[in-house]
């Protein structure tokens, strides 16, 4: 490179001038050492002026040697035509030539890495490739270049660049980074490295330049090739699209439903060939035209839900009427979608129906059907429970619901044991039930409830239909049916015994009588100072008080005394045997029961107090009389014989128990209407009775006392006063270990007039 001109002749001239101007100005005074500090900058001056020349024709020939790399790459073959996987290579070993840096590589996007498409390194000449980068493990770089040029001329410190690991750079001994990114559409998709090895080293304007041209190049070659993957895909969407509207008519012509479309000003834009068939209006004659052109009289239905659906973008479903080509009117569901834009605005609405004419007529009578059958069901007096194989309930009548407090709602579906729990068990005999589809029976089941023990059959029907697996569970209260069949059995042993009782009576009154009047003959001749006794004791040799003496040592009056004890127990017995063995007629009247009732605790008080070893004070009485009672028709003192031996009974059993720490023995006694009698309730919590007691409880001569301690004649001689006298009901209720509760039926006195 040539010097400039003004400085090859006016360097000499200039010094000289200087040198003579500054003599000039010095005068006399020695200039020389001035002389030699003007030279010194000179000279400096010089130099540097030398060092830019230099510099300068480095900078030139370095942007010389990357425009020629440009060029080359430019028109490289590989990257006119945009295949940047085969141009790679050849692109990193010119890009190291350019810039005179010890690697180049080149790396592009896919999905969250960074993965090198070619690296070149000048010191083996070896080209690599594959290795990837995850965005994440290397925050601080991808923000960095995400946003431009990363230039660490000491990558070691830069804080874009050291988080990469001291092993990369030990290995390439890299002291320096230039990467410039590749942006598309304001997204990195590539970038270009360059690595420096040796001393730190700054990188210049032009070099950075040069990478980022080489990086225009690039992101040239990916836009052609995304805009080339586009129009491809563009042009694959338009042949599908064309397919799939084919498809589309075709498929709708194929289906069964009547389908038609409108655009959003409720003008019809075609329909398919059933819709044509019903209706009588072709694809081409819909086009363009709306409801009220074809069928008026009914449009203003059909474009109010339009227009409602339009409002609110969703889907709908109803039923309306349309009109068929024949001119008949036909029961429909309208079904109605809003079909939108590519920009999400409503662009009109695809619509169907479905004709529900002949299933609207079947729906009513089978409607009509179901509520005749439910309405049968419902009025049986039987619970009727429909079960699957699995014990769920499936059916449910209102019998059921009145007894169990469980709705038909509330009892669908749910397991058979969790609504009625007292039928639990009975789920083995279903499933035995079902599988040998035989119908299975078993009467005079028991159960408590509220106290009361309730008797029901139940009968299981299984389920035959083909397909289908269950049985119905028919249930029905024989509670009633029972206490009779007991009255039955009770009134007949009460009709069989009581000829004999009366034969007996009779028979036994005879002898007891002589045995009971010959014992007070005993008692008085013996006993008694009268004036015959004491005449014949004379006569005999003897005094009367030697022979009352001797008597009183023998223990002769005791004996005389429980022979009339017992012989008026005996005539006792017999009396009751004829009353129960005879029906008599009591004067019946108007009588206050809770009076009676009450008179009677009071008897049985002072009974106990005097003649039992426990207190019947210590027991404690309940009282549940219901307010208002009217009066029953009967005989107070019957009334009180019965209550009296009832309460005995209660006493005596209660008196056998042992009772837990803060409990002890009690009597309810419960009054209250059940027309057309008065019902009566006497309930003691002592031991209760096991069933075989409780079914011969009023058997006469049935006892479960020990010998000596009771007859067996109490409970049956009140039974005989409660149905036989008074006309009435009574029955025993209990639980063993529990209670035991006699419950008495009173018919209520007729009102005077």
């Amino acid at each position: 490179m040539k010097k400039p001109p003004e400085e090859d002749s006016a360097s000499p001239v200039s010094l000289r001038d200087k040198i003579v101007g500054l003599s000039e100005s010095s005068g006399r005074k020695s200039y020389y050492p001035m002389l030699q500090q003007k030279i010194r900058e000179l000279q400096n001056e010089i130099a540097e002026r030398h060092r830019a020349e230099e510099t300068l024709r480095t900078t030139l020939q370095r942007i010389e040697r990357q425009q020629t790399v440009i060029a080359e790459i430019s028109t490289h073959p590989a990257v006119f035509y945009g295949r940047l996987q085969e141009a790679a290579p050849m692109m990193t070993v010119r890009m190291t030539h350019a810039l005179n840096v010890d690697r180049a590589s080149l790396w592009v996007m896919r999905g969250d890495s960074l993965c090198c498409l070619d690296k070149f390194e000048v010191r083996n000449g070896v080209h690599t490739s594959g290795h990837c980068l995850e965005c994440g493990s290397y925050a601080s770089y991808f923000e960095a270049v995400k946003k431009g040029p990363v230039i660490a001329d000491e990558a070691r410190q830069d804080p874009r660049t050291r988080n990469f690991s001291a092993k990369y750079f030990d290995a390439g001994n890299i002291a320096s980074m230039l990467d410039v990114p590749v942006l598309i559409d304001g997204e990195l998709a590539a970038v270009i490295c360059f690595e420096h090895a040796g001393e730190p080293r700054a990188w210049q304007p032009d070099e950075l330049t040069f990478a980022s041209r080489i990086a225009d190049q690039v992101a040239l070659i990916l836009a052609g090739k995304r805009r080339r993957i586009t129009e491809e895909q563009l042009q694959t969407a338009h042949s599908n699209l064309t397919r799939n509207l084919r498809f589309t008519e075709v498929l709708l012509d194929a289906l069964p439903i009547p389908i038609f479309y409108k655009d959003s000003e409720l003008h019809y834009l075609g329909c398919n060939q059933i819709f044509s068939d019903i209706m009588g209006v072709s694809s081409e004659e819909l086009l363009g035209r709306s409801a009220a052109d074809f069928w008026p009289d009914l449009a203003e239905l059909y474009e109010k839900s339009d227009r409602d659906l339009l409002q609110e973008n969703r889907k709908i479903t109803y039923e309306a009427t349309i009109r068929n080509k024949e001119g008949v009117l036909r029961e429909v569901i309208f079904a109605k979608q809003i079909f939108f834009d590519e920009l999400k605005n409503a662009e009109g609405i695809i619509g169907s129906f479905v004709d529900i004419t002949e299933r609207n007529l079947a729906a009513k009578e089978t409607q009509r059907l179901r509520t005749l059958l439910a309405n049968i069901i419902d009025s049986m007096p039987s619970m009727l429970i429909g079960v699957d194989a699995d014990g769920r309930i499936a059916q449910w009548n209102q019998q059921a619901a009145l007894v169990t407090g469980v709705n038909e709602h509330d009892a669908q579906g749910r397991l058979l044991g969790q609504v009625v729990p007292w039928l639990a068990s009975e789920m083995t005999k279903v499933s035995q039930s079902i599988a040998s589809k035989k119908p299975f029976f078993e009467g005079k089941l028991s159960r408590i409830e509220g106290g009361e023990t309730l008797y029901e059959d139940v009968t299981i029907y299984p389920l035959i239909t083909n397909g289908v697996e269950g049985a119905v569970i028919r249930i029905d209260d024989v509670t009633d049916k029972v206490r009779i069949e007991e009255v039955l059995i009770q009134s007949e042993k009460m009709l069989s015994v009581g000829g004999l009782a009366a034969g007996m009576a009779h028979e036994i009154n005879n002898p007891l009588a002589s045995i009971m009047g010959n014992a007070q003959v005993l008692e008085t001749r013996l006993l008694t100072p009268l004036p015959q006794n004491e005449e014949a004791a004379r006569e005999a040799g003897i005094t009367l008080e030697a022979l009352r003496d001797y008597l009183e040592k023998r223990g002769i009056p005791k004996m005389i005394h429980s022979l009339r004890s017992s012989g008026a127990q005996a005539a006792q017995i017999v009396s009751n045997m004829l009353s129960f063995s005879r029906k008599s007629e009591p004067m019946l009247v108007p009588e206050d029961i809770t009076e009676i009732l009450e008179k009677t605790l009071d008897l049985a008080s002072t009974d106990y107090d005097l003649k039992k070893n426990y207190d019947f004070k210590k027991i404690r009485i309940v009282r549940e009389y219901e307010a208002g009672l009217p009066k029953i028709h009967g005989s107070a003192s019957k009334l009180q014989q019965v209550f009296l031996n009832l309460l005995r009974n209660g006493a005596e059993a209660m008196g056998e128990k042992t009772y837990p720490k803060g409990d002890g023995p009690s009597f309810i006694l419960r009054a209250k209407r059940n027309a057309p009698w008065v019902r009566i309730e006497l309930e003691d919590n002592g031991p209760g009775l096991e069933e075989p007691v409780r079914k011969r409880i009023f058997e006469p001569f049935f006892t479960t006392k020990s010998v000596g301690k009771g007859t067996g004649l109490g409970l049956s001689v009140s039974y005989f006063i409660i149905t036989e006298e008074h006309a009435g009901i009574m029955s025993v209720q209990t639980a063993h270990a529990g209670w035991t509760r006699f419950v008495i039926d009173l018919p209520m006195a007729l009102a005077s007039k």
